[in-house]
């Protein structure tokens, strides 16, 4: 079964073709943190241990980084990297597992050592696992032409959906219930529509990022709603919208400098028209909950114990 990760970094080290090839001839650092990963995978993953019939590395995002080669760490810094693996896990070349994609000795593992945490105080701080998938079909075209920016959920579920923001921020090492948060609507809509009545259809990004913060009930903070800004904007997901700096596009908003960051409404005549009236809202996504399992797990002895009691042998113990 190595044959897929030597495949993997053969083509790391030959392509010439394709969307795969284009990054990592374009995103610089892309390929270190690609051969390192797979280097590692091809000594240090398991295959249908940790997560069925994958192989995974049990290994956090600080000894990732100092996997690394001397002289990519000299060039990038450990917030750099961490843009460079999301935007892997983007692809799918690989993803982080959730506790949910574990094996079932492997989640028992884990809440074993939790319950005694919870007894002792002593917790075992378990890294994150990461699938390592096969590169051939990996979609490097969702990062084609793209720079390596910090992502967060709720950018990337709007951009991509839901299944492809979990595998770049699941976390098979939480414990507790996600505070991630996702929009309900195309924020596209939304924002052309607070533009559109803006003089010169300009607003600076700072004042759309605070009215996203409250149309989210104050959720997270105002810098995490430009950081969802920037993503949406590098990706390409406000259509109608530019991104552009006073100065450089000869416009000019009283009391504002040059250099400040405004979206500007392209199309007007299309928000206009949009009949979509619908308001943006976010809403929270469950993960999986350690204390919730342990629940279930206690109700599911609980209700198999009384089946016994009545005489009847459980199917799950036959």
């Amino acid at each position: 079964m190595d044959q897929i990760i030597n495949n993997n970094l053969t083509l790391i080290r030959t392509a010439t073709r394709g969307d795969f090839a284009n990054c990592i001839k374009h995103i610089k650092g892309l390929k270190s943190v690609l051969l390192t990963i797979n280097k590692l995978a091809l000594t240090k993953s398991e295959f249908n241990k940790v997560v069925s019939g994958c192989y995974t590395l049990k290994i956090s995002e600080k000894a990732l980084y100092e996997a690394q080669t001397e002289k990519f760490k000299v060039s990038y810094s450990a917030n750099k990297f961490k843009a460079l693996l999301q935007m892997v896990a983007l692809t799918g070349a690989i993803k982080s597992a959730s506790f949910e994609d574990l094996s079932y000795d492997e989640r028992s593992k884990r809440v074993k050592s939790y319950e005694v945490a919870k007894q002792t105080g002593h917790y075992v701080n378990y890294p994150r696992v990461w699938v390592v998938g096969d590169l051939s079909m990996a979609d490097f075209s969702r990062i084609k032409g793209h720079k390596p920016l910090s992502l967060n959920y709720t950018s990337i579920a709007s951009i991509f959906g839901m299944d492809v923001a979990n595998q770049v921020f699941n976390d098979a090492s939480s414990t507790s219930d996600s505070d991630r948060m996702m929009l309900t609507h195309n924020p596209a809509i939304t924002i052309s529509k607070y533009l559109s009545v803006k003089k010169d259809g300009l607003m600076p990004v700072t004042d759309v990022a605070d009215l996203l913060y409250r149309v989210s009930g104050r959720a997270k903070s105002p810098e995490y709603w430009q950081k969802t800004l920037r993503v949406l904007i590098e990706y390409d997901a406000l259509p109608n919208i530019e991104a552009v700096s006073l100065g450089s596009a000869g416009l000019s908003i009283k009391g504002l400098r040059k250099n400040t960051k405004v979206l500007r409404l392209i199309d007007p005549v299309s928000t206009t028209d949009n009949t979509d009236i619908e308001p943006l809202r976010v809403q929270a996504v469950y993960h999986y909950n350690f204390e919730k399992y342990l629940d279930d797990v206690q109700a599911n002895i609980d209700k198999n114990l009384f089946k016994i009691f009545l005489g009847v042998i459980p199917e799950t113990l036959r």
